[in-house]
């Protein structure tokens, strides 16, 4: 039984690390997810005392918001009240605050062995702990990038792990003598080796899971992306116990230099720091710098919410009368669709937009041409469903195509090898290298694509000539269900336009290893381009548009879809399905052509704005930041996120987020029995939280919950970037990617989630989903409910339970008048 029990705290400590994944596909994730079950504020400390690692801003930060009139003593005051252990006088709490400011923290954290090691020995031995293991993990988990690898990724973690150590002496140069001899005395077995550490060093029982899941924060970057690949595996019935095995790696590593620096007098000094740690949590250590803080990071948010209340209720959107639109364009609820919508309604009021999941409810596993596995192209929360393949309308230039890529991957391949090879490389970078130089002359100067579009993988030219997708291999039976679920909840069931564009989105970057966290996050981390053109495909068939007659969905006869892409780099939309509208609608597309071209020339000119572009042509300056390799800000991607709206577009019309809120259409008196309802707070709800919640830890600590300085990544064996040469595996965002140099893009701010539809009906979804529950209750997100008059009425506050904010509206009112 107690052997059982330990093993529940492994796999419970292993669940506190969130998932990451690869840089293929590297989606948005919240760094905090594991924690989920702790509110906002307990995990702030805790997080603190494991790690140190922050999730508040430094106290000058919110001073200088308080300064510049960003937080109003309203919202102070709000924070105060909701903390009743602190005094709710104002001025005084300010002033201790900036006391405070001035004040060194004194950290108060969990110490392991590792960091006992250093102290004894006065070695970097916190540095040849991360280095070595996230050197060996870089091979490990290697995706064909390096050349030769010295691992075997087929053996077991901890396996594998443990023979790479039987042959380096690195540990024995760095004075830790008795490392290779301590690690080849354990079992293989890495449950069993958790258990020999624990009882050797003695770990009480109630320290036993902060122990182990500080020992994880001290690689979180590794430990992040073994967790994404147990995740991966868990869906799709893979082994998902590889955190557990690493978990034992770090472990190995914490008894050998235990027994190495016995003889001085290691264990003692373990002793009493484990004895005080554990003193002082039970007695209940109060940080007050951190208090404060939390108290601070409320007001902010408090702010936030009071300028929405005043949008809101400023807004005069009302429903219009039932007029069949120009157009319809279903548009990803991504934050940079909230822009390019607005711009588009401004220059076009008769083409209605729509806002949803980016995947357009069409699930599916995509297999490009001379591929034999595919890509799934749907939000990480679900599994993938149909396979899609991609194919050309000229069936003979499809055969060209497979001949055509697979030579090109070979080349790619023996070139690689060419170019690292051993001896091979000394010629490559003399006279061979030389052959380069105009190629880099016209790249630096912008004349020329540094590298190949990545989404034509050579076959650019066969593309332009009619590039398909070939969705035979899904049942009729599932298109039409697919079709059925994605139209009633785009809510195009009640009228249809003549020409709905169903517009994907993808970013246009080069020199960028993050390039995949630009694109579409509910297509896995790619363009959305062919979950476009599979929408299209199946809502066009007429076999299918009978099946959902029958189903209640009717689609007019004269209605056409066309797949589409925003280029959110660019802000370029693509007509990809251009080729296949019937005549009958090819003037109507031509008066939407002109209309986009407007539309995205007015879309650029706001985006130059924030990315500070003084040119005077600002579309060749927006266009040549796409293919310029040293530009570290192509776009901000979705910087700055801090709202989601889930509403009948009306609402938000004329209201203008900066780019800043997720928008998804959604009318509750159509949604019989609050299905899609469900369906919107149990995913997209959960992935825009995650969206926020990375942007949120990038910004209030880059340094272990971000990617650092772009500038310095290598990337690290295909799947991640290292800042420089060493250390552990960077997630997150880049600190670019947040920062313009001068002040920050993304400002730390919870996602307030905006919903017009009855609170019993979101408090039934809340008590049937424990998982979205928690992120209400435990204040992660903060649910805002809009009355009949779209005015933001409600705010949840736990537990089922809603206040109104009508009164704190007026008080807002009158205290902006007073400022």
């Amino acid at each position: 039984m107690e052997n059982q029990n330990l093993n529940e705290v492994i796999l419970k400590s292993c669940k506190r690390i969130a998932p990451s994944w690869p840089l293929k596909n590297s989606v948005a994730v919240n760094p905090y997810l594991g924690l989920s079950e702790f509110s906002f504020n307990g995990a702030a400390k805790l997080l603190k005392e494991r790690s140190d690692i922050n999730m508040t801003m430094p106290l000058e930060f919110y001073l200088d918001q308080i300064k510049q009139k960003s937080i109003l003593d309203i919202d102070i005051k709000m924070a105060l009240d909701k903390n009743e252990a602190q005094s709710a006088e104002i001025d005084k709490f300010i002033k201790r605050a900036q006391v405070l400011s001035s004040v060194p923290e004194t950290p108060f954290k969990f110490t392991t062995m590792v960091d006992l090691a250093e102290e004894v020995s006065s070695s970097p031995i916190n540095e040849l702990f991360v280095d070595l293991i996230s050197s060996w993990a870089s091979a490990y988990f290697d995706e064909q990038h390096a050349l030769w690898n010295t691992t075997n990724p087929d053996e077991d973690l901890f396996i594998s792990w443990k023979n790479e150590v039987k042959v380096d002496l690195s540990t024995d140069l760095m004075g830790i003598k008795k490392f290779r001899s301590t690690i080849k005395q354990l079992p293989d077995d890495s449950f069993e080796v958790a258990h020999i550490v624990l009882e050797k060093l003695n770990v009480p029982k109630e320290l036993q899971e902060i122990y182990l899941h500080t020992l994880l924060l001290k690689l979180v970057g590794w430990s992040s992306f073994i967790a994404g690949k147990d995740w991966n595996n868990s869906m799709y019935g893979g082994k998902s116990t590889n955190l557990s095995s690493f978990l034992s790696v770090l472990l190995a590593w914490e008894l050998a230099v235990y027994e190495s620096f016995a003889e001085k007098g290691i264990e003692a000094t373990w002793d009493i720091s484990v004895a005080a740690y554990q003193i002082q949590t039970e007695s209940g250590h109060y940080d007050e710098h951190l208090e404060t803080k939390l108290i601070l990071q409320n007001a902010y948010d408090f702010a936030l919410q009071r300028q929405l209340v005043l949008k809101f209720k400023n807004n005069k959107g009302e429903e219009k009368t039932l007029k069949r639109p120009k157009a319809q364009a279903v548009f990803c609820i991504d934050v940079r669709s909230e822009l390019y919508r607005r711009n588009l309604e401004k220059v076009d009021p008769e083409i209605e937009t729509i806002g949803f999941a980016g995947f357009f409810g069409f699930s599916i596993n995509y297999v490009p041409i001379a591929h034999k596995q595919g890509k799934n192209q749907c939000p990480v929360l679900i599994p993938t469903g149909a396979i899609v393949k991609e194919t050309l309308a000229d069936k003979q230039d499809l055969s060209k195509a497979e001949k055509k890529r697979t030579e090109k991957h070979q080349f790619d391949k023996n070139w690689k090898l060419f170019r690292k090879g051993a001896i091979a490389s000394f010629g490559f970078v003399s006279p061979l290298g030389l052959s380069y130089l105009p190629k880099l002359l016209s790249d630096s100067f912008g004349w020329t694509r540094p590298t190949e579009n990545p989404n034509t993988d050579g076959l650019e030219k066969l593309l332009k000539k009619g590039r398909d997708v070939d969705v035979s291999e899904i049942p009729l039976k599932d298109k039409i269900n697919m079709g059925a679920s994605a139209l009633t909840a785009m809510g195009l069931k009640e009228q249809m336009a003549a020409l709905i564009m169903i517009t994907g989105h993808g970013a246009t970057t080069v020199n960028n290893p993050h390039a995949t966290g630009l694109d579409c996050g509910a297509c896995g981390g790619h363009s959305g381009e062919i979950n476009a053109m599979t929408a299209e495909k199946i809502l066009n068939d007429p076999a299918v548009r009978l099946g959902l007659s029958e189903k209640g969905v009717s689609i007019p006869s004269d209605t056409h879809f066309v797949a589409c892409l925003h280029d959110t780099t660019t802000d370029e939309i693509s007509i990809l399905g251009e080729r296949n509208v019937p005549s009958s609608h090819v003037q109507l597309l031509k008066e939407i052509k002109n209309v986009l071209t407007n539309t995205s020339q007015a879309a650029r000119e706001e985006r130059a704005l924030r990315m500070k572009i003084k040119s005077n042509d600002v579309n060749a300056s927006v266009l040549n930041r796409s293919k310029d390799w040293s530009q570290v800000r192509p776009e901000w991607g979705l910087a700055g996120c801090n709202t989601f709206v889930v509403a009948p577009r009306y609402r938000t019309s004329g209201l203008d987020f900066q780019g800043k809120s997720f928008l998804h259409s959604y009318k509750w008196q159509t949604d019989e029995g609050f299905k899609v309802l469900e369906a919107i707070m149990t995913a997209p709800m959960v992935v825009t939280s995650w969206i926020n919640l990375q942007y949120f830890a990038s910004t209030a600590d880059n340094d272990n919950l971000g990617a650092g300085n772009k500038t310095l990544h290598n990337v690290s064996g295909g799947i991640g970037v290292l800042e420089g040469s060493a250390g552990d595996l960077r997630i997150g965002l880049p600190l670019q990617s947040v920062h313009d140099g001068t002040s920050y893009q993304h400002l730390p701010q919870r996602l307030n989630v905006i919903v017009e539809a009855p609170t019993d009906a979101i408090n039934g979804v809340l008590e049937k989903h424990e998982s979205i529950r928690e992120l209400c209750d435990n204040e992660w997100i903060t649910l805002l409910a809009l009355d009949e008059n779209g005015t933001i009425k409600y705010r949840y506050v736990g537990k089922s339970n809603w206040e109104a904010i009508n009164r704190e509206t007026l008080r807002i009112k009158k205290e902006l008048v007073e400022l």
